[in-house]
C-alpha cells in the first residue's frame, strides 16, 4: 500500500507543478512585504479552494492570515502544513518564500487524495510576515496549531540541510527618562537621559561577555535633538540572540539589571520592552525529520547535511507548542545567501523548480507515514512529550 500512495503523491504533484511555478512566479513578480500579502494570499486560497479545500481567513484576526483545511470525515492523524508568502523590502523573494508557499501547496493536494482514502484531514496555515509581523508567534500563543498532530514546512536554502536547531531570537528596547534643560544656561536643573543610555550601553557590553552562546547587538535610537538641550529622552535598541530560551531569559534578567543600574547612577525612570516580536528557538522533532530526510534524499537523490543552522524563525514557536519540523531545501548554490538578490533570482531558476517538486513530494511523502503508521505516530508525539517534559 506504501508504494501505490507512493505513486500518487508524486503524481499528484507532477500534475500541479505548471500552476505550483506559475504561483511562484506571480510572487516573484508582485512581491509584497510583510501584512501587506494582498495578492499572495489570495492566489494560495484560490489554489486551494480549487481543490476542495474549506478555507477560512483571517486566522485570529491576522492581515492576510488562512487555514485551509482538507477533512476525510474518517478517523485519523491531522498533518498541518505551513505557507510563508511575505518578501523583503527592496530585495523581493530573497528569502524564497515564493518557494516555501508552493511546497507546502503541493503537498497538502498530494496529501488530501490520500486522506479521502486511509482518513484523516490535511490543514495548509498562511502565515504572513515570518519576516516581521511574525505571525506563528501568535498562532502559536494561542493554540491555533493545536488542531493537529505533526506541523512542518521546507525552507530553501544553498544547500540541503536536514532539521535542525535554530536561534532564539528577540528584540529589546530600553527607554530612559529624565528632565530637559537649557545646557548652557542651567545645566544643573537637567537629568540627562542620554547619559543614562550610554552607561547603560556600557554596562551591557561588559556584562555580555559572561553570557555564552549569545550574540547580543545594540544601537542607538533616540540620543537627543540639539547639543544645547539636555535631552530628556534616550533609547538603545538590542537584537539578540540565543541557542535556547533558557538562555534568553538570562539575557533578560542581565539588560534589566543593567537598566536598572544605570537609571539609578543618573536619576532618570526607565522602561525595558520587547520592541519586535521573538521568536522561539527551533526544536526538531528528530523522529519525524529522520522520516523527511530518508523521503526527500530518496526522491531527490540529493543528501542532506547533517548541522544547525544559525538563522531564526517562527516556526520555531511552532514547535514548542506541536511535533514540527523545517528542513533547508537545497538551490545548490551554497555560497549564495538568503536574504539577497541573488537569491530572490535564483529561486526562479530549475533548482528552485525542483526545490518546489522535491520538497512536496518529500513533504507530502512525510505526512503518508504519519497518517498510515500509528506506532511511527505515537513515538513522534512521545519524543515531544520527553523533549517538554
Amino acid at each position: 500500500m506504501k508504494e501505490y500512495l507512493k505513486q500518487r503523491i508524486i503524481a499528484s504533484v507532477e500534475n500541479d507543478m505548471k500552476e505550483l511555478l506559475e504561483i511562484k512566479q506571480y510572487l516573484y513578480e508582485n512581491p509584497e512585504v510583510g501584512g501587506t500579502e494582498v495578492l499572495a494570499s489570495a492566489r494560495l486560497i484560490q489554489f486551494l479552494k480549487d481543490r476542495g479545500f474549506c478555507v477560512t481567513s483571517p486566522v485570529i484576526d491576522i492581515p492576510y492570515s488562512f487555514r485551509a483545511e482538507y477533512d476525510s470525515g474518517k478517523p485519523g492523524a491531522t498533518i498541518g502544513l505551513t505557507a510563508e508568502y511575505d518578501a523583503l523590502p527592496e530585495i523581493g523573494h530573497g528569502c524564497g518564500h515564493n518557494i516555501i508557499c508552493t511546497t507546502s501547496l503541493g503537498a497538502a493536494n498530494a496529501l488530501k487524495k490520500v486522506v479521502s482514502e486511509v482518513g484523516g484531514k490535511v490543514i495548509v496555515y498562511g502565515t504572513p510576515g515570518e519576516e516581521n509581523v511574525c505571525s506563528k508567534v501568535a498562532m502559536s500563543r494561542e493554540g491555533v496549531f493545536n488542531e493537529v498532530d505533526v506541523i512542518m514546512t521546507a525552507h530553501p536554502n544553498g544547500k540541503d540541510i536536514v532539521s535542525g536547531k535554530t536561534t532564539a531570537i528577540d528584540a529589546w528596547q530600553a527607554d530612559f527618562y529624565g528632565k530637559s534643560a537649557h545646557a548652557g544656561a542651567h545645566p544643573e536643573e537637567g537629568i540627562n537621559a542620554l547619559d543614562a543610555a550610554v552607561y547603560f550601553y556600557n554596562l551591557v557590553g561588559f556584562e555580555k561577555q559572561y553570557l555564552p552562546n549569545t550574540n547580543i547587538y545594540g544601537i542607538f535610537g533616540d540620543a537627543g535633538q540639539k547639543c544645547s538641550v539636555i535631552p530628556d529622552h534616550a533609547s538603545v535598541k538590542y537584537l539578540v540572540r540565543t541557542k535556547s530560551m533558557m538562555d534568553m531569559d538570562k539575557v533578560r534578567a542581565m539588560l534589566e539589571r543593567c537598566a536598572e543600574g544605570a537609571s539609578r547612577a543618573v536619576g532618570t525612570t526607565h522602561k525595558l520592552w520587547n520592541n519586535e516580536p521573538p521568536n522561539m528557538d527551533m526544536v526538531t522533532n528528530q523522529t519525524l525529520s529522520e522520516v523527511f530526510t530518508f523521503n526527500y534524499e530518496e526522491v531527490s537523490g540529493h543528501i542532506m547535511a547533517r548541522e544547525d543552522n544559525a538563522a531564526s524563525t517562527d516556526m520555531g514557536d511552532a514547535s514548542h507548542v506541536v511535533p514540527a519540523i523545517h528542513p533547508w531545501i537545497g538551490l545548490n548554490a551554497p555560497d549564495v545567501m538568503l536574504h539577497s538578490r541573488e537569491f530572490a533570482e535564483l529561486s526562479m531558476t530549475q533548482a528552485g523548480d525542483d526545490a518546489v517538486k522535491y520538497g512536496a513530494e518529500a513533504l507530502a511523502l512525510t505526512g503518508v507515514e504519519v497518517l498510515i503508521d500509528p506506532e511511527l505516530l505515537a513515538q513522534i508525539k512521545e519524543e515531544f512529550r520527553q523533549t517538554f517534559a
